[in-house]
């Protein structure tokens, strides 16, 4: 086994996010952010993990939503699933498969829609049998949204 050196350069990892700039957040593919919300997420029902959702509506009419999540990787078989929801709970959107590249605890997922989802302001993470249902499964991590201005 090799022993790591100072210095020494394990992986890199890049999340890009929108900033604010005069006032402003401007992203290059979409436009002019109109309206942005945030909240973090937790484990739900004895599951660790814990994270942060963004959500954004650009005057391109784009929402935009990032989920971190820090979560034991699923085993073989499983994934995990984020899904947006209104208030009722009765409408949920999948939000994709959360992607998990260094095979650690960190997991994200990035989900684009020229659907206004504002009023989806729940985040849950469900973890998924890989058997082709697309219900959603067990809920593992669960977050809110908060409207914020800018």
């Amino acid at each position: 086994m090799e022993e790591e050196t100072e210095g020494d350069v394990l992986d890199t990892e890049a999340i890009q996010m929108v900033m604010p700039q005069n006032g402003k957040a401007v992203h290059p593919k979409y436009g002019t952010e109109q309206w942005f919300a945030y909240g973090a997420m937790a484990g739900e029902a004895g599951t660790p993990a814990n994270g942060v959702a963004q959500a954004y509506r650009f005057d391109s009419d784009m929402f935009v939503l990032t989920v971190q999540l820090n979560i034991a990787p699923a085993e073989d078989g499983v994934f995990y699933e984020a899904w947006l929801t209104d208030d009722s709970g009765e409408d949920m959107v999948s939000a994709g498969h959360l992607t998990n590249y260094f095979g650690d605890a960190r997991h994200q997922v990035l989900f684009e829609s020229e659907r206004d989802l504002r009023d989806h302001l729940a985040v849950v993470v469900t973890q998924e049998m890989d058997d082709g249902d697309p219900t959603p499964a067990q809920v593992v991590a669960r977050g809110q949204l908060k409207p914020t201005r800018r």
